[in-house]
């Protein structure tokens, strides 16, 4: 099973319409990406809803907005990913 930092370094080849589910937000975190068909699977793995693929690549493009169109590290995107599934909101500026 992949990890969260493994879903995010291959955020731009998922599909917008699948799910991240994991089993917490942390980068080490089990996670996996997930259609309609496979929700059950990724359930009975212990996971749980995360976030949408689409919403994930939208909180990252909203950080690098907001920085000056910085490319973000992959830490970077963890913490704005991680960021928007736990508050819905995108990363403020510090």
């Amino acid at each position: 099973m992949q990890t969260l930092r493994d879903v995010v370094q291959t955020l731009d080849e998922l599909d917008d319409d699948a799910t991240i589910y994991t089993d917490g937000s942390s980068p080490a975190a089990r996670a996996t990406v997930v259609t309609d068909a496979s929700v059950a699977a990724a359930k009975a793995a212990g996971l749980r809803y995360f976030l949408e693929v689409a919403l994930a690549k939208d909180a990252v493009l909203v950080w690098s907005e907001w920085r000056g169109s910085v490319l973000p590290t992959i830490d970077d995107k963890l913490l704005a990913i991680s960021y928007y599934a736990t508050h819905d909101a995108y990363l403020p500026l510090d």
